[in-house]
């Protein structure tokens, strides 16, 4: 269910990007998506053969930074964002991670708690209309 990407998922990608983050300043455009398929750190769900999500990850010097995760409307309350996280973290050298988060988004905070992140600041202003959460996970 959770796989490495390639260029021929680009599309499938852009496309759940579009979906979830319409109107994002920060939203990756399918170049973007290029790019981060060669750089390895980006994972799609699968399910019955259609990519219904996918985490990107950047790589820092000592740590790796979650870019963003995103699930298709329709695939959501599936566990997909969890799988994709669970297995993601497995598959990474580093033993710290860091993300943002909205701080409205609650099931998302949730989430990233569930997995052991803690809260470490809040980001005045982060986002366009809205603070932000900086999360840091070590293990």
């Amino acid at each position: 269910m959770i796989e490495k990407t390639y260029a021929y998922d680009v599309q499938a990608l852009h496309q759940i990007e579009q979906e979830v983050f319409l109107n994002e300043p920060f939203a990756l455009s399918q170049a973007s998506f290029y790019y981060h398929v060669k750089k390895g750190m980006l994972y799609k769900a699968v399910l019955d053969g259609v990519i219904v999500g996918y985490i990107l990850w950047l790589r820092r010097k000592n740590s790796y930074r979650l870019y963003s995760l995103a699930i298709k409307p329709e695939y959501r309350g599936q566990n997909i964002a969890s799988q994709l996280l669970s297995e993601s973290l497995k598959m990474l050298d580093k033993h710290t991670f860091t993300l943002e988060v909205r701080k409205s988004n609650s099931k998302a905070i949730a989430l990233y708690e569930k997995f052991g992140f803690k809260i470490k600041k809040e980001l005045n202003s982060y986002y366009d209309n809205e603070d932000g959460l900086w999360m840091k996970l070590e293990r």
